[in-house]
């Protein structure tokens, strides 16, 4: 079993400025009635649980709000994933950064996907970064543009306050970057990945779909191309998505 081996295979986690995030997502949450009905004495909130719930693990440390008995399952492969190892026994996963692991409630098993995420992809001119909300008034100056939103899919922002709502609820996402320029330091687009599960349009389980934006001052300079190429490289790589 994994116990057993986990000593030959893993060691803990200590905090450095290197770890890599790692995201923790409940894939399939069981019930089995028939052995609760059986076997269980009645209880209370056994499991709070969600299916698609997601927690972040930093310096592959357990995350606030998950199950203590879970996380004692998890926590070697999300610290071993944190220091940038993977492939765990031999290819077991079709994603070698990635793990699929079960708690140990017989009862209710909840099985997690446990996936390593970049914060960060940089060239010697650009970063990709997550979004700050402080990066609202920015976003809206090339947001609010006519000549971009609509050539994108979505309209012009009307206001700082849409494009600060907009980086809550959209750009949070941990497959949404912003494109910043080294030089001033200042987001001028956006760049991301849609799944199977998130893309508007019919693509393979292991597929997906990459979508950019840029502003109009910085349009024909070779940023989108030079952006795009970093996401190729971190979605066939890093990912292992099979098409883009």
């Amino acid at each position: 079993g994994f116990d057993k081996l986990s000593t030959k295979f893993f060691k803990h986690a200590e905090k450095n400025e290197h770890m890599k995030q790692v995201k923790i997502t409940a894939i399939r949450k069981v019930q089995h009635d028939d052995l609760m009905a059986q076997y269980e004495n009645p209880i209370e909130h056994a499991c709070d649980i969600d299916e698609g719930q997601t927690w972040m693990s930093e310096n592959g440390q357990c995350p606030e709000g998950l199950c203590p008995e879970a996380w004692k399952t998890m926590r070697e492969f999300v610290e071993a994933l944190a220091r940038g190892e993977g492939n765990f026994y031999d290819g077991w996963m079709r994603n070698p950064n990635s793990a699929m692991i079960s708690c140990n409630d017989g009862f209710r098993p909840v099985s997690f996907y446990i996936e390593t995420i970049a914060d960060e992809l940089q060239t010697d001119r650009l970063l990709l970064r997550r979004w700050k909300e402080s990066d609202a008034e920015v976003l809206y100056k090339y947001a609010s543009d006519p000549d971009v939103g609509p050539r994108a899919g979505w309209p012009a922002h009307q206001s700082i306050e849409e494009s600060r709502e907009v980086i809550r609820n959209v750009f949070s996402s941990d497959t949404v970057w912003a494109i910043v320029l080294k030089e001033t330091g200042e987001p001028i687009g956006c760049m991301g990945y849609f799944t199977h599960e998130t893309s508007n349009i019919s693509i393979g389980v292991n597929d997906c779909e990459i979508g950019y934006w840029i502003g109009k001052p910085y349009w024909n300079q070779g940023i989108c191309t030079e952006a795009l190429r970093l996401m190729l490289d971190y979605c066939l790589n890093e990912k292992h998505f099979e098409h883009i």
